[in-house]
């Protein structure tokens, strides 16, 4: 059984240019750096050059998707989309998602955890300048929002650090500065064990 899930890994790593002759490509080497539950769509996403482009508040918006989960029993609401720019590259990572799922699950791998751009809107404001109060909702708590955050920080460093683009790279770069900031600084500094 595991010799055969490997080899469903390795034909699937195959499909999509990851591997060839049972060496890592540039794509394969790209993912191998990449520490994320759904690492595979985040090396196509960064490989197809979906995350260049952007500016700092865009990029760390749209990073948000591979973070952000909606947690609620209420249907979630509609995504709100601060440019029609972001819109359409998140709808092109759906696009990539729904592949790459399809193609997990006819090798009998469990898909990867669709992208949720329900945090856009909110990362963008975050990045943007607006105070935390103003982004609270019924539905997030600023320990939700910070938690959040670290998350999308260590994903933006990965990004910051792995992007093929250079141009990318540093925008990364400065997208981590944009949401470490205010309780996100504060909470990210704190010692183990809550505060002093």
């Amino acid at each position: 059984v595991v010799s055969r899930r490997f080899d469903d890994v390795v034909s699937l790593l195959e499909r999509w240019e990851y591997v060839a002759n049972w060496q890592l490509t540039p794509r394969g080497t790209l993912l191998s750096r990449v520490f994320h539950e759904s690492d595979l769509l985040v090396a196509e996403t960064i490989a197809t050059k979906l995350l260049d482009g952007l500016d700092p508040t865009s990029l760390a918006a749209l990073c948000s998707v591979f973070v952000y989960e909606y947690r609620s029993p209420d249907p979630a609401p509609d995504p709100r989309f601060p440019s029609s720019q972001l819109r359409s590259r998140f709808r092109q990572i759906e696009v990539l998602s729904k592949r790459l799922q399809r193609e997990e699950a006819a090798a009998g791998l469990t898909p990867h955890r669709a992208p949720d751009a329900g945090y856009v809107e909110t990362v963008a404001k975050w990045a943007g300048g607006s105070e935390l109060a103003d982004l609270l909702d019924d539905d997030t708590t600023p320990g939700d929002f910070v938690r959040t955050m670290k998350q999308l920080i260590d994903l933006l460093r990965q990004v910051a650090q792995h992007a093929p683009d250079e141009v990318t790279r540093s925008v990364a770069d400065n997208a981590v500065d944009r949401v470490l900031r205010g309780v996100v600084l504060s909470a990210s500094s704190m010692p183990i064990g809550g505060a002093a």
